[in-house]
C-alpha cells in the first residue's frame, strides 16, 4: 500500500490530528483556547426545516442543517478563507476526523483508516472501529439517500463491496472499483457515526426502511448533543462535554424554523436573530444599508435551472431548446429578480465545482431575435403552450416565473404557471408528469462526477435525471472522469463533456447561487458550508 493522505499538520503542533472543535486549524490557527466574548446562546433562523435528523437519509439541504453538529465523521473536508474575515468549506481538500491517517492500495480499491483512541458517545459508548463499521453498514443497508451517497451513486455494482473492523482502531473499506470521491462521500454528513447501542434500543436497522425515532432525535458523538427538539420549530444544541476533539466555539446554539418571511426579518433587524439562512433577496437587499447586520454571500455548487424534459414535446426538438435559453435574459434575473445575489454561466458543471470549464462553461448571452429565427428553424408550429410547475412558498420561482413568461411570449411560448405543494412538485418532478420545472438544484457531494452521474448520465434518465438529459457522446467521457485520479485528464474529459453538453442546449441554467448569509456584528466567527456546519460559529 501506499500513503495516499496522512495526518494534518497544525500550525503549532498542539491542534492533535483531528479537525473537530478546531476548524480554523486548516487555516494555520490553533486552539485549544477558552471561549472569548458573549457566552449568551448563538440564535440562529433558517426558513425551512429538515424532515429528518437521521444521517442515513439526508437528501437535502435542510436535512443537513444540523448533522455536522450532532456527528463525527471518519474524515471531513478543508477550510479556506472567505468574505468579510469568515472561512468557507474546501471541497478540493479532505482532512483527518477520527480517523487520523489512512493508506490506500495500489490499486485504489482498498482504504485502512487508523482511528483515534478514546472518543466515546454521550451514553459511554466507545466511538471505535465497530461503531464506525456499524454505522456505515447501516447507511448502506438502509437503502435511503445516504446509501446512494456513500456508494457515490454506483449502483451495479454498488461502489462499497465491504467494511471491516480488524481491531478497535482500523477500519477497512474495500470498493469494487476504485473511486478517487470516496472520501468525499465519507466526508458527507451521511458518513455520520452512530452510537450502535441507542439505535439498537430505539428500533434498529432495517433493510430499505427508514427509521422513525433517528427523524426526531440524534445519536451521535459530535461536537454539539441534541438538548430539545421540536420539528419544524427549534432546537436546542449544548456542547458535547464528552467530545474527544476541541471543544466547539458556542456552549449553546438555539435554531428557529422561522417560515414567515417578515417575521424572520423583523427578527434580524431587531437583534433577535444572530445568524439567518433563506431570506429572499428583496429582504437581503433591504438589510445592506443596516448598521447592525451584514449580508456575506458565497460561491455555492447549487444552481436554479429550469428543465426542459428531453423526452417530451416540444422539447425533443433541439433548436427549439436553444431558442428558450437565447430569450430568456438571465443576467437580468440575476440583477433585478436576485439583487446580485447569482452567478451567470451555461454548462453541466457550476464554476464553484472542480471540472468547470472556463473555456466551454460561459454563459449565453440573451437575444430575442435570434431566438425567434432559431424557433422558425425548429418547424415546431407557435403559438406552443407549456406548463410550468414551481414550488409553492419560494419567493424567488415566483418572480422567476413572472419574467420567464413574458421572454418566452416574444417568441410564441405561452407559459402557465403551476404552483405545487412539496409533495405534488416531487410528485409531478420525479414520475415525468412535468413539462418544464424551475428547480434549485446541487449535489450532495460537491464533486462533478457525482453530480453529473444523477443529474445528466443517460442511466440515471427517469430515476435521478430529471430532465431526461443523454448526451450519448458523453457517457464514456463521464465513466473516465470518475475513475480518474490525474487531475488535468479529469480536467480534460469534463471540459470535452461540457463542450458535447453545449451543443445540445438541453436545459436552461439561469444562474449558480451566490449563497448569503446575514450575520449580526456581534457574530465574531462564521464558516460557511452547504451542509451547514455550525462547529466554528461564534458570538
Amino acid at each position: 500500500m501506499r500513503l495516499r493522505t496522512i495526518a494534518a499538520i497544525s500550525a503549532a503542533g498542539s491542534c492533535a490530528l483531528a479537525l473537530t472543535g478546531c476548524t480554523a486549524d486548516k487555516l494555520g490557527v490553533v486552539g485549544p483556547t477558552a471561549r472569548v466574548g458573549d457566552t449568551s446562546p448563538l440564535q440562529v433562523s433558517f426558513a425551512s426545516a429538515p424532515a429528518s435528523l437521521d444521517p442515513a437519509k439526508s437528501c437535502t439541504g435542510e436535512d443537513r442543517q444540523l448533522l455536522n453538529s450532532l456527528y463525527a465523521r471518519l474524515v471531513d473536508f478543508g477550510a479556506k478563507r472567505g468574505p468579510e474575515g469568515t472561512t468557507q468549506i474546501d471541497y478540493t481538500t479532505i482532512m483527518p476526523y477520527l480517523a487520523k491517517s489512512w493508506d490506500t492500495s495500489e490499486d485504489g480499491k482498498t482504504y485502512v483508516f487508523k482511528l483515534q483512541t478514546g472518543w466515546k458517545f454521550p451514553s459511554g459508548a466507545p466511538m471505535d472501529a465497530e461503531a464506525v463499521e456499524f454505522s456505515l453498514e447501516r447507511t448502506l443497508t438502509m437503502g435511503q439517500c445516504g446509501s446512494s451517497i456513500l456508494n457515490d451513486l454506483y449502483t451495479d455494482p454498488p461502489l462499497i463491496k465491504d467494511i471491516d473492523a480488524p481491531d478497535h482502531e482500523t477500519v477497512v473499506i474495500k470498493l469494487n472499483q476504485p473511486d478517487p470521491q470516496v472520501l468525499a462521500a465519507l466526508a458527507d454528513t451521511s458518513g455520520g457515526i452512530v452510537d450502535p447501542t441507542l439505535v439498537e434500543a430505539n428500533g434498529g436497522v432495517k433493510a430499505n426502511e427508514g427509521n422513525a425515532w433517528m427523524d426526531s432525535h440524534a445519536a451521535g458523538g459530535g461536537a454539539y448533543v441534541l438538548s430539545s427538539y421540536s420539528a419544524g420549530t427549534s432546537a436546542v444544541l449544548k456542547a458535547n462535554p464528552t467530545y474527544g476533539g476541541l471543544p466547539p466555539e458556542s456552549e449553546e446554539i438555539q435554531i428557529t424554523w422561522v417560515t414567515s418571511p417578515s417575521t424572520q426579518l423583523l427578527n434580524v433587524e431587531n437583534g433577535t436573530t444572530d445568524i439567518a439562512f433563506g431570506l429572499s433577496g428583496s429582504a437581503l437587499n433591504s438589510l445592506k444599508s443596516k448598521q447592525n447586520v451584514k449580508v456575506v454571500a458565497y460561491d455555492d455548487t447549487q444552481s436554479m435551472v429550469m428543465t426542459m424534459p428531453n423526452n417530451r414535446e416540444p422539447w425533443t426538438n433541439r433548436d427549439l431548446r436553444e431558442a428558450v435559453v437565447k430569450a430568456i435574459p438571465a443576467q437580468d434575473i440575476i440583477k433585478n429578480v436576485l439583487y446580485g445575489f447569482g452567478k451567470q454561466y451555461y454548462g453541466p458543471i457550476p464554476p464553484s465545482m472542480p471540472g468547470y470549464s472556463e473555456e466551454h462553461g460561459q454563459p449565453v448571452p440573451a437575444n430575442v431575435e435570434e431566438a425567434k429565427k432559431l424557433v422558425d428553424k425548429s418547424g415546431v408550429k407557435t403559438p406552443i403552450n407549456v406548463t410550468l410547475d414551481i414550488l409553492a412558498g419560494d419567493q424567488n420561482q415566483k418572480a422567476l416565473s413572472t419574467v420567464i413568461q413574458s421572454a418566452l411570449k416574444q417568441i410564441g411560448i405561452n407559459i402557465t404557471v403551476r404552483t405545487l405543494t412539496s409533495s405534488a412538485w416531487n410528485d409531478a418532478v420525479y414520475n415525468g408528469k412535468s413539462q418544464a420545472t424551475l428547480r434549485f438544484d446541487g449535489p450532495a457531494l460537491a464533486n462533478a462526477g457525482y453530480y453529473l452521474q444523477y443529474d445528466e448520465a443517460c442511466s440515471s434518465v427517469g430515476t435521478f435525471n430529471t430532465g431526461y438529459i443523454c448526451v450519448r457522446a458523453n457517457t464514456p467521457l463521464l465513466d473516465e472522469a470518475r475513475k480518474t485520479s490525474d487531475e488535468a485528464e479529469r480536467d480534460r474529459l469534463y471540459a470535452q463533456l461540457t463542450k458535447n453538453w453545449v451543443e445540445a442546449y438541453p436545459r436552461v441554467t439561469l444562474y449558480q447561487s451566490l449563497t448569503p448569509f446575514v450575520l449580526s456584528t456581534s457574530v465574531r466567527k462564521f464558516h460557511f458550508s452547504s451542509s451547514y456546519d455550525m462547529r466554528t460559529w461564534a458570538k
